[in-house]
C-alpha cells in the first residue's frame, strides 16, 4: 500500500493543509519544530489511533481548537481505501472509512498499515517495561486489531478490580465475593493477551537476530522472551502456550497473592505487569547493550514488524516512516537501513539537514516551514 494523499484541518500546526504523494521515497526536510514530525504522527495516528510522541490525543488539536481532522488515503492493487478521523476534546471521536462514519475504532485499526523509525525508539531497549508491553500490544492491534477491544477490556476489568481491592482496605471484614467474578473476567482477557504476545515474539525472534546482524555486523544473537508476571517470582521459565495451563497457573498466583493484593490495593498479576525480555548472547540488552548495538535492536524491532505487517497483510506494504533517524546513526547503520527499507512501496523521511538525508533518487522532496509544504522537485 501507498498513501497518494493526506489532508489535515486543525491537526497540531497545520490549520489547513492538502498534500498529494507518490510511491517511492519522500523526504521531508526543515528546521526542527516546523511541522516535520507533526505530518508524520498524523499518518501514524490514523494508523494506529495513537500517537508515537505522546499519551492521548488531546494534544493532537490545534490551540483555540475543540476538533481536528485528518484523513489520508491509501492505494493497494489499483483500489482507494480512504480513512478519516474526527478527534474532539469534548465529544466521542468519530471514524469513517470510504466516507461512510463507523462505529467502532477498531473497524479502522490497521486499514492503513504503518511502521515508524523514530528516535524514542531507543526506548524499546533502555528504559521501563511499559515501552516494551506497549511496543508488543501495537504490534498485536496492527496485525489483528480485534486485539485492541481485548486490550481495552481487560483494563476495563482491571480498573474494576483494583477499585475492588482499594475499597476492600478500608472495610475490616470486606465482602469479597464479587472478586471471584472480576478475577474470572481477568483471568480470561489477560491469557488471550498473553498467548497472542507469546505467538508474536515467536515471530518476530528469529526476524529480529536477523536483522540485528545484518544493522550491527556483529555475530551475536538476539533473544526475545515474555517474563509474565502469572510465573513466580524469580522463578521464570518457559510459559505453556496452552490456554488451560496458562488459566491454571494465573488462577493460582492470583490466590498467592490475595492477600498482598488486598494489602496494597491494587493487582499484582496480570499481563500489565509483563516483560519483554531483550537479551544479547545471553546477557540482558536493558544494561549490557552498548549505544550502537540498541539502535540495531530498536530498529531490528522495527524492520521485523514491517516485515509481518508486510507477509500478513492482505492490503501489501505497510507505509514506513523514518522520522529524523539518519541523524542519529552512524554511516555504516545508515547504509544498512536504507538497504532493508528501499524495498517498500512507499517511504516518508524527514531530516532537520538536508543533507544528512542518503543522496538518493528522491520521489518528491519538500521544504517544510511553519506548517507549509513547498515542493522542492
Amino acid at each position: 500500500m501507498w498513501l497518494s494523499s493526506i489532508q489535515l484541518l486543525g491537526f497540531r500546526n497545520y490549520s489547513d493543509l492538502e498534500l498529494t504523494l507518490s510511491p517511492g521515497l519522500t523526504l521531508l526536510h526543515g528546521p526542527n519544530g516546523e511541522g516535520k514530525t507533526n505530518l508524520i504522527e498524523a499518518v501514524h495516528f490514523a494508523s494506529t489511533l495513537q500517537s508515537h510522541r505522546v499519551a492521548g490525543y488531546q494534544n493532537l488539536i490545534s490551540r483555540g481548537l475543540e476538533t481536528s481532522q485528518l484523513s489520508v488515503k491509501g492505494v493497494h492493487a489499483g483500489r482507494d481505501l480512504l480513512v478519516g478521523l474526527e478527534i474532539s476534546s469534548k465529544n466521542t471521536n468519530r471514524y469513517f472509512v470510504n466516507g461512510n462514519q463507523v462505529r467502532k475504532s477498531s473497524d479502522v485499526l490497521g486499514l492503513i498499515g504503518t511502521v515508524i523509525f523514530a528516535p524514542e525508539d531507543l526506548d524499546l531497549v533502555r528504559r521501563d517495561p511499559s515501552d516494551r508491553r506497549d511496543f508488543m500490544d501495537r504490534a498485536l492491534f496492527q496485525l489483528k486489531p480485534r486485539l485492541a477491544g481485548v486490550k481495552s477490556d481487560y483494563d476495563r476489568v482491571l480498573k474494576q478490580r483494583n477499585a475492588l481491592l482499594k475499597s476492600a482496605r478500608a472495610v475490616k471484614n470486606p465482602d469479597l465475593s464479587t472478586l471471584d467474578i472480576w478475577d474470572d473476567q481477568l483471568v480470561s482477557l489477560g491469557v488471550e493477551l498473553i498467548l497472542q504476545r507469546l505467538e508474536l515474539i515467536e515471530k518476530l525472534g528469529p526476524l529480529l537476530s536477523d536483522f540485528y546482524q545484518k544493522l550491527s555486523g556483529a555475530n551475536e544473537e538476539i533473544q526475545l522472551s515474555l517474563v509474565s508476571a502469572i510465573e513466580e517470582d524469580d522463578q521464570y521459565g518457559e510459559l505453556p502456550s496452552n490456554r488451560e495451563e496458562l488459566s491454571t497457573l494465573f488462577y493460582e498466583r492470583l490466590a498467592e497473592t490475595r492477600s498482598k493484593e488486598l494489602e496494597r490495593g491494587i493487582t499484582l498479576v496480570g499481563p500489565h505487569r509483563d516483560e519483554l525480555l531483550i537479551q544479547k548472547d545471553g546477557l540482558v540488552a536493558r544494561s549490557h547493550a552498548s549505544q550502537g548495538e540498541a539502535w540495531s535492536i530498536a530498529l531490528g524491532l522495527k524492520l521485523s514488524l514491517a516485515t509481518l505487517i508486510r507477509e500478513n497483510s492482505n492490503l501489501g506494504d505497510p507505509v514506513l516512516l523514518l522520522d529524523d533517524v539518519f541523524a542519529v546513526l552512524d554511516v555504516g547503520r545508515r547504509a544498512r537501513l536504507l538497504e532493508f527499507v528501499l524495498g517498500y512501496e512507499q517511504v516518508i523521511v524527514t531530516a532537520a539537514d538536508k543533507d544528512m538525508a542518503p543522496a538518493i533518487d528522491w520521489a518528491a522532496v519538500y521544504m517544510v516551514d511553519q506548517g507549509v509544504l513547498t515542493l522542492e522537485n
